[in-house]
């Protein structure tokens, strides 16, 4: 695959929402020359920008109930920590619950109540 092969390959499978890390192991390129290809193209009047998948209601209730999917998203597991606060749970059972570190739990928190 040329350089001009890559770059079209890298826009294609940005545009279906696959993230820099995914895209450069079904490509067998670095994270680096996926951001480099994205930034000519922006450089060159690409308006497109990548927007993240809408979250998955059903994996957030998953990970609130104690039984969470094997990936959750950044977004899923800030979504099932809000859920778990909303319950009034402590941290300690938050994160064992969503399966994440107790200072996820904090972190997502601090970030939430920031937002506010």
């Amino acid at each position: 695959m040329n350089a001009d092969q890559r770059r079209t390959a890298i826009a294609e499978l940005d545009q279906q929402g696959l993230s820099a890390k995914e895209i450069a192991a079904q490509l067998g390129c670095s994270q680096r020359t996926v951001h480099r290809a994205r930034n000519q193209r922006r450089a060159e009047g690409d308006t497109w920008t990548w927007t993240a998948p809408e979250p998955d209601h059903a994996a957030i209730a998953r990970a609130a109930a104690g039984n969470p999917p094997p990936r959750l998203t950044d977004a899923e597991r800030r979504a099932a920590i809000a859920q778990c606060d909303r319950w009034g749970l402590p941290a300690a059972e938050t994160a064992r619950r969503v399966g994440c570190a107790r200072q996820t739990v904090y972190y997502a928190r601090s970030r939430r109540q920031a937002a506010a």
